[in-house]
């Protein structure tokens, strides 16, 4: 029997995520557990098997779901897996770390920004931080609003910032790292404490720029009323709001990218009820679809040419799938994989 890692607590004291779920108290579930490590492997499989049709995002991705499955594997209760169980979480973290090193390899950044994306965010060791499991928000005071379908598509892609927009602020956040004093720019500051009703994409990519200044060592003190910790705590309420607004339409095809993108560390959401919605969705093949034609939502709801529901970071994949869906699903079956041994997972 092979040697059990007990955990290293010591890992990087950086935030990984800052949305912490309700503690769970389902009993460790083998058969479930066991069907997420094989729906893990053929996301990471199908990927592996495509880098040229995969990108910078896709990329994260992977990474993010490298770390969550490292922590895992370190935590103390990985001790009372089965030693099935135990091999399967090596083999998947082998698996990630090898499709990681070959997207990076095969994936050539087109300009110098595109570089300093790839090479500074995916280190995996830099996104593994220990997590509070606790209880954040109450699921039972949280409503849909009554929104109606074309409202909940507008929604996907209301307020700031636009993806170029957050690509710039964490490019330059990324630069003054370089420099050894992590600043946020002013420009990126005012779109981070802006009050307009932010939602969906916009408001994901704040959190985003958030982390990622938290990561890099920026200040915590962002303006005279703001900190980056407060800000996290108010966009996780925004963030779950929207969730609950989706689930009230049964998440429609439309939606999937985005509940994937929301649920994707934000620990209010590792449950039974969203892990069982997720797979529900793959290909036979693993990979994960958007299912949307954009010029149908055009012509059926009249939306603007800016407002078409597209992401610059995705392509369409074999099978019809998505890239930036894919990547995105892999680093959440990692999750729940993470939560079922740190949570669930107790000794006998």
């Amino acid at each position: 029997m092979e040697t059990r890692v007990p955990g290293f607590s010591s890992i990087l004291k950086i935030l990984l995520f800052a949305c912490f779920s309700l503690r769970t108290e389902a009993a460790f579930n083998p058969e479930s557990f066991q069907q997420k490590l094989i729906a893990l492997q053929k996301v990471l499989d199908y990927m592996n098997n495509r880098p040229e049709q995969m990108n910078l995002d896709a990329a994260f991705g992977v990474t993010l779901t490298e770390a969550n499955l490292v922590a895992a594997l370190l935590h103390e209760n990985v001790q009372y897996l089965e030693d099935k169980f135990f091999i399967a979480l090596k083999e998947m973290v082998v698996l990630s770390d090898l499709t990681r090193k070959h997207l990076m390899k095969i994936i050539a950044p087109k300009n110098e920004t595109k570089f300093l994306m790839l090479s500074t965010l995916n280190n995996p060791n830099q996104w593994i931080k220990p997590i509070s499991w606790t209880k954040v928000f109450s699921k039972s005071r949280s409503h849909p609003q009554l929104l109606n379908y074309q409202q909940v598509v507008r929604s996907i892609w209301h307020g700031t910032p636009t993806e170029t927009e957050s690509d710039q602020c964490l490019i330059e956040i990324m630069r003054s790292s370089l420099k050894e004093e992590c600043e946020i720019p002013v420009t990126c500051v005012a779109t981070l404490i802006k009050e307009d009703d932010t939602t969906g994409y916009p408001l994901t990519h704040r959190l985003l720029i958030v982390q990622v200044a938290k990561v890099l060592g920026c200040e915590e003190i962002i303006d005279k009323t703001a900190l980056l910790s407060s800000l996290v705590s108010t966009y996780c309420t925004r963030i779950f709001q929207d969730l609950i607004n989706l689930e009230a339409w049964n998440f429609p095809n439309v939606t999937r990218d985005l509940m994937l993108e929301q649920g994707n560390g934000y620990y209010e959401f590792v449950d039974k009820h969203y892990e069982d919605i997720i797979l529900s969705w793959p290909h036979w093949s693993g990979c994960f679809a958007k299912n949307i034609v954009n010029e149908c939502y055009v012509k059926c709801f009249r939306l603007s040419n800016e407002h078409q529901i597209t992401r610059r970071s995705s392509s369409i994949t074999d099978f019809g799938c998505d890239n930036h869906t894919t990547s995105l699903a892999a680093a959440s079956l990692a999750v729940f994989i993470r939560e079922n041994i740190e949570n669930a997972l107790s000794q006998p």
